[in-house]
């Protein structure tokens, strides 16, 4: 039986580590994150922080050999013992063994178990109704206090704090 799991980015080659700028560039990804583009200096310094890992954690999804995206850490304070989480699907097959869920669920037992954290924050631009659901339904609640705003594509954007409790 297929099932999904996580591979950290140290552990993947580098061509895998290059699909992930590409991946995370393309018009199914891009729209969703705070940020336009991120350039390959941003890339490549996101990666030695990850592969370090000492503030940042990533790791691809996988429905067994297949890559379907990337759930992230892309900070954390262990003596803070909070961070924030993040994720994206580029390849959308495989929707059956819900992979966002299992890779969400994965982190977050990394995060608390490994790098003992008590506290997850997710980032949300408002439009994204998607993944205010996928939050929700993962247990975070909103922090209407801590919102905030970015620039994106030239508009200013809202965006929604989210946290949840490990």
């Amino acid at each position: 039986m297929m099932k999904i799991r996580l591979v950290n980015v140290s552990d993947v080659d580098e061509a895998m580590r290059s699909r992930l700028r590409v991946w995370r560039n393309s018009s199914l990804v891009s729209p969703f994150f705070l940020l336009d583009r991120v350039t390959e200096d941003q890339h490549r310094a996101w990666l030695e922080r990850s592969i370090r890992g000492e503030d940042a954690l990533a790791c691809v999804i996988c429905a067994d050999q297949v890559p379907l995206g990337l759930v992230y850490l892309p900070w954390f304070d262990r003596n803070a013992r909070r961070g924030e989480i993040g994720i994206y699907l580029y390849d959308r097959g495989f929707m059956e063994l819900r992979p966002a869920s299992a890779a969400y669920a994965g982190m977050m037992e990394m995060a608390a178990a490994e790098l003992g954290l008590e506290r997850l924050y997710a980032r949300i631009l408002e439009d994204n109704a998607a993944s205010i659901r996928f939050h929700e339904r993962m247990g975070f609640a909103r922090v209407p206090e801590e919102d905030g705003e970015c620039e994106k594509n030239g508009e200013r954007k809202r965006v929604l704090m989210y946290v949840k409790t490990l």
